[in-house]
């Protein structure tokens, strides 16, 4: 293994791929924990306490194997952006199978989307805090508690956004690039990156911050809070606000996003 690990990447894939080298592949996962780490430091703060990070990451760890199993390292693609949102799904598909959302909260998040759409219409932009409080009839401290309850529901994220297309494009890999992608689906990139722009020009600006520093800036919401100077817990706030008045705009574009 001393030699092994001064090899190349693209070395290192070589022996995997070719010769079904586990020293290889053992390699290459012990140089993808740290991205393992980074995203389930983001997850974290969305879920409840009783699951730890090493939980976490064990869970990531098998979607980075199955990543691994699947990757084409010829095809010229960078392994971590590819490898990514399949260890995200990983870790979210143990978590769904564990069923550690509970049904009072998912009630909770739909209302919320529904009372925060219908002001978007009455108002013709995005409501304040006390407005949606009012709306809510919730006293400050009710409204943070209910913020953070939902946070944890259905994987709030932009990833999440428009998952029902049909060529399964992300959301965060939209706002990052579309040079990478096949030619076929720079149209539906362009398109949703378009709506998606438009969208995120109507978010009140401390939400619109948020967004960028979280999906392209790619922080976590405690160093976005550290930036903004912030708790993490308002970061968390925002976050979650700012991705259901994006879904609340998409969702109104779903024709033209589902074609």
């Amino acid at each position: 293994m001393a030699g092994i690990n001064k090899l190349s990447e693209d070395k290192l894939w070589k022996k995997y791929k070719q010769n079904d080298s586990q020293a290889a592949k053992e390699e290459l996962i012990l140089r993808y924990i740290p991205l393992i780490k980074h995203i389930v430091g983001k997850i974290m703060v969305t879920i409840p306490d009783e699951y730890t990070f090493d939980d976490l990451v064990n869970y990531g760890v098998l979607g980075l194997i199955d990543a691994m199993k699947r990757f084409d390292y010829q095809r010229g693609i960078k392994f971590s952006t590819y490898a990514l949102p399949r260890i995200k799904g990983a870790i979210y598909d143990e978590l769904r199978r564990l069923d550690w959302v509970p049904t009072s909260i998912r009630r909770q998040a739909k209302e919320f989307a529904e009372v925060l759409g219908r002001l978007e219409n009455k108002l013709g932009r995005s409501p304040t805090d006390e407005e949606l409080k009012e709306e809510l009839n919730l006293t400050n401290n009710e409204y943070n508690k209910l913020l953070a309850r939902i946070n944890i529901s259905d994987n709030i994220s932009l990833d999440k956004v428009i998952t029902q297309q049909k060529n399964g494009l992300k959301i965060k890999d939209i706002i990052k690039s579309v040079s990478q992608e096949e030619p076929d689906q720079i149209f539906s990139y362009n398109e949703t990156k378009r709506i998606l722009g438009e969208a995120i020009d109507k978010l009140p600006d401390k939400e619109k911050l948020v967004i960028s520093l979280y999906y392209h800036d790619d922080l976590t919401l405690q160093e976005i809070g550290e930036v903004m100077e912030l708790t993490t817990a308002r970061i968390s706030q925002l976050h979650t606000k700012a991705i259901f008045r994006l879904r609340g705009h998409l969702s109104r574009k779903k024709d033209l996003l589902l074609g």
